[in-house]
């Protein structure tokens, strides 16, 4: 395909259709990279691990560690799996209970279902991903398309960048409110509104490991940015020498 016919192809598009085609985009991909790594994280068995000992839970909550890791095993399973429930029982003064109670466990059906819709989210993203340049390339071929997917890409991961610094700086200035408004707009109800003396989903998980877990997010989620950011301008001007 000749480069006149590529971009009568890309021309025929109507101006509407490509600005939202290009917006979808440079949304689909924070959302895309920044929900992966919630998932990733939440899945990460050395960072919960890491995080215990950071936070001296062994001594927090009684447990030791292989019951903890077991804990955070339980945990991850629950947050991938859909069907999966948290009866946890632990041994206390010789007899077995309970390690959560029931208001406990209703707020992490909460969780476990945003989770789930984080999972699809990031489905929908990924396709978003995949669907415009395919479909970019297929009406304006190939290299005629390549500057424009460069750009995209730029414009993405300058969307994701300055995204995760507002939230950062949020984070960083008030941790406390920002994760507390945070769960009065997640959640419906109050069960989040647990007590750190006597609830061992807040002992297990106290703000600084949410904190930790935010700035890996975040950190995580720039440098794929960057990385994707480089490889567009990379692309820009691969497709500019042309």
């Amino acid at each position: 395909m000749s480069d006149a016919v590529a971009a009568e192809g890309l021309s025929s598009v109507p101006v509407a259709v490509r600005w939202l085609a290009a917006i979808l985009f440079v949304v689909a991909l924070p959302l895309f990279l920044i929900l992966g790594n919630i998932l990733d994280v939440a899945s990460d068995r050395a960072f919960y691990e890491s995080e215990f000992q950071k936070y001296r839970i062994r001594e927090v909550t009684g447990l030791d560690d292989a019951q903890l890791m077991a804990v955070a095993d339980r945990f991850i399973r629950y947050l991938r799996e859909p069907s999966a429930t948290l009866d946890v029982e632990i041994t206390v003064n010789g007899a077995r209970r309970p390690l959560f109670n029931a208001k406990e466990i209703s707020h992490m059906v909460d969780v476990q279902k945003l989770f789930h819709l984080a999972g699809q989210a990031r489905l929908v993203a990924g396709a978003i991903l995949l669907l415009i340049p395919l479909l970019g390339i297929g009406l304006g071929g190939g290299p005629a398309f390549l500057p424009r997917l460069g750009m995209l890409l730029v414009a993405g991961g300058v969307a994701t960048v300055v995204l995760l610094g507002l939230a950062g700086l949020l984070s960083l200035v008030d941790f406390t409110e920002a994760w507390t408004q945070f769960h009065h707009v997640a959640f419906s109800n109050d069960d989040w509104m647990l007590d750190p003396r006597t609830d061992y989903l807040i002992m297990l998980y106290p703000e600084g490991f949410w904190f930790d877990a935010v700035m890996k997010i975040a950190m995580q989620s720039a440098l794929e940015a960057v990385v994707l950011g480089g490889i567009g301008v990379g692309i820009m001007y691969f497709g500019a020498r042309r």
